[in-house]
């Protein structure tokens, strides 16, 4: 899987971990990035899934996705971030996902399903409403969801499920609903950057 590492100026132990969009690239979720945290270490992924020469993190299925391979996925990256994280030398307890969209559910799912140590994610549109089986303990995770009330992609209805699951397994999640649709609103980057400052 592609990956992008910008190293953290004056060796600052943060990590954001970035999962864009569909179709999207390592690079998109930078500028993003540097509104939460601009002197972070930056771990980005590309999606390993091709759809029609577009990168997906998981294959899709009509309008929903693939089990399938979002189980198969989401175990390879849990183990390349394992890996990443010993090259680098990074500090997992002290990352969080940044996911947008597709990647959002992706971050969602390695949330629910794979222990890493992350302290917490901010998820820009989910609509992840996969398997809930796994015996993941999420206490003391601080998760940010952002939803946007037009949204007809991804809905704000879906962003509050999301929250039900995620609460269940003792995460402390917030919600930020804008007036927006599907794109990715100012307010929202004024929130994670308000809220990242409470987790890190």
């Amino acid at each position: 899987m592609e990956h992008l590492f910008i190293k953290a100026k004056n060796e600052k132990r943060n990590t954001l971990i970035l999962f864009h969009g569909s179709g999207g690239r390592e690079t998109d979720l930078l500028e993003i990035a540097a509104m939460v945290d601009g002197s972070a270490n930056i771990l980005a992924f590309r999606g390993n899934v091709d759809e029609e020469g577009r990168a997906h993190f998981f294959a899709r299925q009509g309008a929903g996705y693939d089990e399938g391979s979002l189980k198969a996925e989401g175990t390879a990256i849990k183990k390349l971030v394992e890996d990443l994280a010993e090259e680098y030398g990074l500090d997992l307890n002290q990352a969080i996902y940044v996911g947008y969209s597709h990647g959002a559910d992706m971050a969602s799912h390695l949330l629910m399903h794979h222990d890493l140590p992350v302290a917490g994610a901010m998820l820009m549109h989910p609509s992840y409403n996969g398997e809930q089986a796994a015996e993941v303990d999420l206490s003391g995770k601080k998760i940010l969801l952002t939803a946007g009330a037009r949204d007809v992609q991804t809905t704000a209805g879906e962003a509050y499920q999301l929250r039900r699951h995620l609460e269940q397994k003792g995460a402390e999640v917030s919600i930020k609903l804008t007036d927006g649709g599907h794109e990715i609103d100012p307010e929202e980057l004024m929130e994670g950057h308000v809220w990242y400052l409470g987790v890190k």
